[in-house]
């Protein structure tokens, strides 16, 4: 008998296989975390996907969370390509990308330093949230983990000094699409530093299904904007000033 583990990871993998939204109506919820990180190994295994990079988060209680984050990876001027009827939210964000792997160190938890030293690069980055359940606004957070936190696409902007992470506070956030300002704030990580959450992540306390950190991945540490939802598609332009503007279309 299918367990609601592989019911599920079945569900989202034919929904990323039909580029489609599935109804949420229709889905079982994992029992916790642990089965929706099983959810989240299975999807990527049927898919055949890279290990390329982590979403990674803090849940309530002050468990690190992470999903895989397989892309696609865009650059500037390129398009996301959403499923028909998807709800999209677009979120600017700092990554770095790991020049050494990280293994697993009980007992000996890593450093703000020591996960600097083991990245070869800090980045800008904007995130696509797109789900592959219709209607998420209301969905159960074990859910939620089991998509991938909600994980469409990644476009990686221009490398930027690590210091970049010291102080968020002195940078702006813009969105822009299609001519209208969506969106204009000062940056605000909600765990202070961005690093915090990648840091978290390094020093879970267990491995999970898809394994651990590796050399050349990238992880994203988390909006510095919210989610800020895109009402139409069409041709957006995301600022971090003064550092870069990063053009791209919602399709």
């Amino acid at each position: 008998m299918a367990t609601t583990i592989d019911t599920l990871a079945e569900a989202l993998t034919a929904a990323r296989r039909g580029h489609s939204l599935v109804d949420i109506s229709t889905l079982p919820v994992p029992a916790d975390i642990d089965a929706a990180l099983a959810v989240q190994a299975k999807v990527q295994k049927a898919m055949g996907y890279a290990d390329a990079g982590w979403k990674v988060s803090i849940a309530e209680g002050g468990r690190p969370i992470a999903a895989p984050m397989p892309g696609p990876y865009l650059k500037s001027g390129d398009t996301h390509r959403s499923a028909h009827g998807a709800e999209l939210r677009v979120e600017i964000e700092l990554a770095v990308r790991l020049g050494r792997d990280m293994p697993l160190r009980p007992g000996n938890p890593y450093t703000r330093a020591e996960l600097i030293d083991h990245c070869d690069a800090a980045l800008v980055g904007i995130e696509i949230v797109e789900s592959r359940i219709a209607d998420w606004t209301h969905v159960a957070f074990p859910l939620w983990l089991a998509d991938a936190l909600g994980h469409g696409s990644y476009l990686l902007g221009p490398e930027v000094p690590f210091s970049i992470f010291d102080d968020v506070s002195a940078l702006t956030c813009s969105v822009e699409l299609d001519g209208d300002v969506l969106y204009e704030r000062p940056a605000e990580h909600a765990n202070g530093d961005p690093l915090v959450t990648a840091l978290a992540w390094a020093n879970r306390p267990a491995e999970t299904p898809l394994g651990g950190l590796k050399a050349g991945q990238i992880i994203t540490t988390g909006s510095l904007c919210g989610g800020v939802l895109a009402p139409t598609l069409g041709p957006v332009i995301a600022r971090l000033d003064p550092v870069t503007a990063i053009s791209f279309a919602l399709a």
